[in-house]
């Protein structure tokens, strides 16, 4: 009986520690909790990644911004600048802006974000989420014009992502 007391004590900690995203999955078996992140490619008219350090003109982390007002005042975003990548026989050639933020903050009352490129005017963001996907990007507006989403092999490694064109 001490034995089978133990182990259920055991089981009912292990799921107190254990987190999910969504409440209306089953059993998360203790997982790594893995975010949503929605995946910008920058590109000029030229199709140059502007995110690359080799291209001419190209934006720095520190000439990025991204974030959200909220009374007047902007609250930044959270992201990073992920190099290209392999996935299988296919090559990602893009640098990626990841933010899981952007998800994120689309699920609050204040759904205006931002993107602000050096100098460049700010471009407002908007998400349009799946409708039996929760964290599955629908569709991507930049300043009201949609987005161009990855369609490719690569979609099913790092889904989310989406070509801006400046």
């Amino acid at each position: 009986m001490k034995k089978f007391l133990a182990v259920l004590i055991i089981v009912f900690l292990a799921n107190l520690g254990c987190k999910k995203l969504d409440d209306n999955d089953k059993v998360c078996a203790c997982s790594p909790i893995s975010e949503p992140t929605v995946v910008l490619v920058v590109k000029n008219a030229t199709s140059a990644d502007m995110l690359n350090p080799t291209t001419t003109g190209y934006f720095a982390n520190n000439n990025i911004q991204l974030y959200y007002l909220e009374g007047g005042s902007q609250k930044k975003l959270n992201f990073y600048v992920r190099p290209t990548f392999s996935y299988g026989s296919d090559k990602f050639n893009y640098y990626q802006l990841h933010s899981s933020d952007i998800i994120r903050q689309s699920l609050t009352d204040n759904k205006e974000l931002y993107l602000k490129l050096g100098s460049n005017e700010p471009m407002k963001l908007a998400l349009e989420l799946g409708v039996d996907k929760k964290y599955q990007v629908a569709k991507l507006l930049v300043d009201n014009k949609e987005a161009v989403a990855e369609k490719g092999n690569v979609s099913s490694y790092v889904p989310n992502i989406f070509y801006i064109t400046l």
